[in-house]
């Protein structure tokens, strides 16, 4: 939870922004990201925990104004477990997360956008080991993050870090869990 101190920091860079003109205002978007999973909590008090991964993902969205924007987006997380509870011969697990999110950034004059986001969606859970059982539960994410919006382009860059929070009470753990994703990406826009 770290990162939550440099939230001011964001918010007085944002609120000394002038007014962009190279933020699109309505466009349709689409986008690539690949970034790190990183659990924040374990399993169980002994330690168990799902280690960190990479994620690969993408998402679409629509640009509302300059200011708001709706997205939906996957990823794939490919970890492993480790611990001594579980019992089992493949300690892989993947993970799908699907997240459906409302994006709220301040356009600058010279291409940065930084934004918030807020949002919920769902995970699954795939363990490869044939004993255990894939399941599936509700999850919340919030974030912050940072586009650069090229001149005259319909292209931008992004750079993000989200908390995703979901209960896991599966495998005889009950524990929630959160994840920090630190990701980038590149965005195409098709304005409208």
């Amino acid at each position: 939870m770290q990162y939550i101190r440099w939230l001011p920091v964001l918010v007085l860079l944002a609120s000394l922004a002038t007014e962009g003109g190279s933020a699109q205002s309505r466009a349709l978007f689409v986008y690539a990201q690949g970034g790190r999973d990183l659990p924040l909590s374990h399993l169980s008090d002994s330690g168990d925990k799902l280690r960190a991964g990479w994620m690969t993902g993408a998402g679409a969205g629509l640009q509302l104004s300059s200011n708001l924007a709706f997205r939906a987006s996957f990823a794939k997380i490919e970890n492993a477990y480790e611990g001594t509870e579980l019992d089992i011969v493949d300690s892989t697990f993947v993970q799908t997360l699907v997240s459906f999110d409302l994006q709220a950034g301040i356009p600058t004059s010279i291409g940065f956008v930084p934004y918030f986001i807020a949002g919920a969606g769902w995970i699954q859970v795939n363990p490869d080991d044939v004993s255990l059982d894939e399941f599936t539960k509700f999850a919340g994410r919030l974030g912050t993050g940072i586009n650069y919006v090229f001149d005259n382009s319909f292209l931008a860059l992004f750079a993000e870090l989200d908390t995703w929070f979901y209960h896991f009470d599966e495998y005889g753990f009950n524990r929630i869990q959160y994840d920090l994703t630190i990701i980038g990406g590149i965005v195409v826009a098709i304005p409208f």
